[in-house]
């Protein structure tokens, strides 16, 4: 498995070894290196990580967690392919997540957070690669959910947002991002405006149009790329 140049520093730069092999390995499968169906060995991992297998095992563990890869008994772990209707059940989870954040967080967020809000989608607006565009998406929704002040909503947020991102990339890699940047702005607005319910109503809208492309992007893939068989069929 190939390094950047930011994963390299990464893992001199965290004291916790299993969260900077965590770091790495979530990268990889969000941003594609890893693809659906790839095996995960250990000794290769921590031979390419110059690291020792258990922090690699550890980091596996929180992975399949987080439902990024699968492990198999007698097979070994395998990043997740996801199907189609499980990435409807994501986004709806996500979608009723992310609206209860909204009416914590549209009477608490700041002038300021609101300042850097339009300050990002601004960014967001100008030609530019379309890695760092999905990295100002994430900081744009983060300032939202972060100001709900409930942490653990925020982290069960993030676990499903990870689940979808490897295909949202995709998606938007082929598809541009004029529309939800149009939403993007419609969602900013509501918020400027403390309007909950425009807000909500913006993002079911948002989240269903992404929902509708992923699905199709994961059948696709799915196809292309059959998921391994039950557990249970492989005794």
């Amino acid at each position: 498995m190939g390094l950047t140049d930011g994963e390299k520093l990464l893992l001199g730069s965290i004291p916790s070894r299993k969260e900077a092999v965590l770091n790495v390995l979530r990268n990889a499968i969000i941003e594609g290196r890893l693809g659906p169906g790839a095996r995960l060995e250990p000794d290769r991992i921590a031979a390419d990580l110059g690291c020792s297998r258990m922090p690699v095992r550890e980091a596996l563990k929180v992975l399949e967690v987080e439902g990024l890869v699968t492990c198999y008994p007698f097979r070994g772990t395998e990043v997740s392919q996801l199907r189609a209707e499980e990435v409807a059940e994501l986004f709806a989870m996500r979608t009723a997540l992310e609206c209860l954040a909204l009416t914590r967080s549209i009477p608490n967020l700041t002038d300021q957070e609101l300042a850097k809000m339009g300050e990002i989608l601004a960014t967001m607006d100008a030609p530019q690669d379309r890695a760092r565009w999905r990295e100002l998406n994430q900081r744009f929704h983060s300032i939202i959910n972060s100001a709900s002040g409930w942490p653990r909503l925020v982290e069960q947020i993030d676990i499903l947002r990870r689940n979808v991102e490897r295909y949202v990339r995709i998606w938007v890699d082929a598809q541009g991002y004029e529309t939800p940047q149009r939403q993007h702005w419609a969602l900013y607005e509501a918020c400027r405006a403390r309007d909950v319910d425009a807000a909500q109503r913006v993002l079911t809208e948002h989240f269903r149009d992404t929902a509708d492309m992923v699905q199709r992007v994961a059948a696709e893939r799915a196809i292309a790329s059959p998921a391994p068989p039950h557990p249970a069929e492989t005794h």
